[in-house]
């Protein structure tokens, strides 16, 4: 009953950091940033994106801010909001004070690894309500786009986002684990940006299929026999991706409960 209640005190502390932090007001800059680039760009050049007779332009508008913000923006993001969550800590010398403290260290590493899922999930969430937002306003405002005529097809944006979100947690466990152990914030925030960077110039290769930071890339695309639905959703790349994440979070506890405070 103990460890339930050290969990979920943890939760609640590292979520009422965050209140104070640039780490929540960066996700949802970074979940508005593209529908609002696109809201821009159908407002005024509306003229030149009239969909043909019988065409739902939802699909297009949609997909298309999917793909401008996977490649770069969605790891980018992941990299640096870890980073931010865990030098909360590292800035104000506080990282020896929660380890004297007389919680369990698991409950201090696995909560604020918990908040950060849950605030990368929420800007996912975020970025889908805007997109469908955005599109509905500069529908109303230009008719002729046929936004305000058509529904969104929601299955496969969120199919996307889903296998997506899947798709960066080995990112996250890694990152995590790098941004615990070192106190320089750009020393981690430079190697995750540098794999990123190595991940898009590799992920076409059979053996990118091994290197988390290929991922996102590989989540857009079909992978194997997706004529499954298990598979559809559950592609070979967010089962490893999954795997690496819950590896480097038990291995990342581990480094971490040898810490000592001194």
């Amino acid at each position: 009953m103990n460890q339930v209640y050290y969990f979920s005190k943890s939760i609640k502390n590292e979520a009422l950091k965050l209140k104070n932090t640039f780490a929540l007001w960066l996700s949802i800059i970074s979940a508005l940033f593209i529908p609002i680039i696109y809201f821009l760009y159908y407002f005024f050049k509306h003229k030149s994106l009239v969909p043909g007779e019988g065409v739902n332009p939802w699909n297009k508008f949609i997909m298309d801010q999917i793909m401008s913000a996977s490649p770069l923006l969605v790891p980018f993001f992941i990299i640096l909001i870890t980073s931010l969550i865990i030098q909360i800590e590292h800035k104000s010398s506080a990282m020896k004070y929660l380890f004297s403290l007389p919680s369990p260290k698991w409950s201090i590493y696995f909560g604020k690894l918990l908040v950060a899922v849950g605030l990368i999930l929420f800007t996912y969430l975020l970025f889908f309500g805007a997109m469908l937002v955005s599109g509905n306003l500069v529908g109303y405002i230009h008719p002729e786009l046929g936004l305000i005529d058509h529904t969104p097809d929601y299955q496969k944006p969120m199919l996307l986002l889903f296998r997506s979100f899947l798709a960066i947690l080995g990112i996250l466990g890694i990152q995590f684990l790098l941004s615990f152990r070192i106190k320089n914030f750009i020393i981690p925030l430079g190697i995750g940006m540098v794999l990123v960077i190595t991940g898009l110039i590799v992920y076409s290769a059979e053996e990118s299929l091994y290197f988390p930071y290929a991922y996102n890339m590989l989540s857009l695309y079909p992978i194997g026999n997706e004529e499954a639905s298990l598979e559809l959703w559950f592609p070979k790349v967010s089962i490893i991706s999954i795997i690496y994440f819950v590896g480097f979070s038990v291995f990342g506890y581990w480094s971490v409960s040898r810490m000592s405070v001194k």
